[in-house]
């Protein structure tokens, strides 16, 4: 990397360090439980019983255990270590995750590097300046950590790729399984992900391409499957997690016979799950990221103005990236997995997809439009030098 691109690295660290700390000295001041959403109390009493009683579970009212299903072990395990047993306070923790995200932008940068060089300073600027990444790491949830996991799975899935050692290969096996433990969503990626290690292995011999999609499959379900025993066991529930359950009114599939949206009344079946789909996906995709939670109206309609030229820049690039993803095996894997998450969120939150859905796919998304965007600089390049 030549000392202009080292250069621009420290200026963009340097500038997001000093966004996001002055962010968390303001919330900490002004908003205090801005950092507390309605699923931040339900992890603290989780991670609180885990410390003082060594079991994933509530306590009811008459002093019982109420084992959990809905929710998965991993944020409050990483809570109970730090909040409960190290006493950590919450703003403290609240600090770590901000310093999670600079990891997550290092792991960007060392993916952005394998891939290739000229994206590596647009990928970083995008992770580590993506205002819901920034809201959503100031608050007591899964995303940061989640983000840590997952940027560690591509980063190692994109050395296996490159190099088709089976190390690198078990090493993502495990950072997938450890992501999910700490969100469900990621959930039926495992599958997801054999089908296309079939497809990059494709001009390799059929033994080495399903003996590495077997290893794949077999470490990620039979590490959860060990939750969904511990399930079974103290709930009689064989599930992963209870979300889906939870969220059965939510789904996009059968939501035709129940829906009462007004914008969709009287249509066809397939007109309207084309529309409903639609707009979710402009909903997820598009929605800039809300600063309510720093309680600062002046702060909010910043946040806005700044908020919608951010999301026009990254989607552009993002479109134009996803558009020309034939080009690398290893945009293909980012979009992929992007699409995965799209897919996931809309089919199973509809109407309630936002931008704290899309925080989980960021490092993706980052990757696939600093490509996209320096397609467009070389193409204008180009251009430029004809004339």
């Amino acid at each position: 990397m030549n000392p202009q691109s080292r250069r621009r690295i420290c200026i963009i660290v340097a500038i997001a360090l000093a966004i996001k700390l002055s962010l968390f000295v303001f919330a900490a001041i002004h908003a205090p439980q801005g950092k507390l959403l309605p699923d931040s109390n339900r992890y603290i009493e989780l991670a609180k019983t885990l410390a003082t009683k060594g079991v994933f579970a509530s306590q009811s009212e008459n002093g019982g255990l109420v084992y959990e299903t809905l929710r998965t072990p991993g944020y409050p395990i990483f809570l109970a270590a730090l909040y409960g047993l190290a006493k950590i306070p919450l703003d403290g923790i609240v600090l770590l995750q901000i310093l999670m995200t600079l990891a997550v932008a290092f792991v960007v940068y060392k993916t952005a590097v394998e891939i290739d060089p000229n994206i590596v300073v647009l990928s970083m600027a995008i992770i580590l300046l993506d205002p819901p990444t920034m809201i959503f790491s100031m608050t007591i949830l899964t995303e940061p950590l989640f983000l840590l996991g997952i940027s560690i799975f591509m980063f190692n899935f994109v050395l296996y790729l490159k190099c088709k050692k089976i190390g690198y290969l078990v090493i993502s096996a495990f950072m997938l399984v450890m992501a999910t433990y700490i969100r469900p969503v990621s959930y039926y990626l495992g599958f997801m992900i054999m089908f296309f290690i079939i497809y990059a292995n494709r001009k390799e011999g059929l033994k080495k391409l399903f003996a590495h999609a077997l290893i794949f499959v077999l470490i990620v379900y039979s590490l959860l499957g060990i939750w969904q025993i511990r399930n079974h066991i103290r709930c009689h529930s064989f599930v992963f997690s209870s979300v889906e359950i939870e969220n059965s009114g939510k789904v996009l599939v059968g939501s035709y016979a129940r829906h009462d949206d007004p914008h969709t009344k009287g249509m066809a079946p397939l007109p309207y799950y084309i529309n409903v789909s639609f707009r979710s996906l402009m909903s997820l995709m598009t929605r800039p990221g809300n600063f309510k939670y720093f309680q600062s109206e002046p702060l909010t309609i910043a946040g806005l103005i700044l908020g919608y030229p951010w999301m026009v820049f990254w989607l552009s690039g993002f479109f134009i990236g996803a558009i020309r993803a034939m080009r690398s095996i290893y945009i293909q894997l980012m979009l992929f997995v992007a699409l995965y998450f799209i897919t996931a969120s809309i089919g199973g939150q509809m109407w309630a997809v936002g931008t704290k859905l899309r925080v989980s796919m960021m490092p993706f998304i980052a990757i696939i439009s600093a490509y996209g965007w320096c397609l467009m600089i070389n193409h204008l390049q180009k251009k430029t030098r004809l004339l």
